[in-house]
């Protein structure tokens, strides 16, 4: 998926997975989380949710989507019970590309 919207170029996927791995956006985001600045965590994890979908981690895009309308909506609640397995999602995802000899 996420080579299809790259337009099949596997070099140019491939930079795109590299910026992935090193964009911390986990770091900004949970930051964000504990200060309780809900309006920069929704822009944080939309940001999350798109490039997610765009290399093709659907399940992370929809676990930020979610993020995202909960903080939209104020649901604060659902942010603080679905929070922590998104961020367990990232990390899954970020640790096993580490592993691709070509992404390092």
């Amino acid at each position: 998926m996420g080579l299809s919207y790259c337009g099949q170029d596997e070099d140019f996927y491939g930079a795109i997975l590299r910026d992935y791995i090193q964009s911390g956006r986990d770091i900004e985001l949970h930051a964000f989380y504990e200060a309780g600045d809900w309006e920069n965590y929704r822009t944080k994890v939309h940001a999350l949710k798109s490039t997610s979908l765009t290399i093709g981690a659907v399940q992370l895009s929809e676990a930020a989507k979610a993020l995202e309308m909960a903080a939209k909506s104020g649901d604060i609640d659902y942010i603080q019970s679905n929070h922590q397995k998104a961020m367990e999602l990232y990390a899954d995802l970020i640790n096993g590309m580490k592993e691709i000899p070509e992404l390092n």
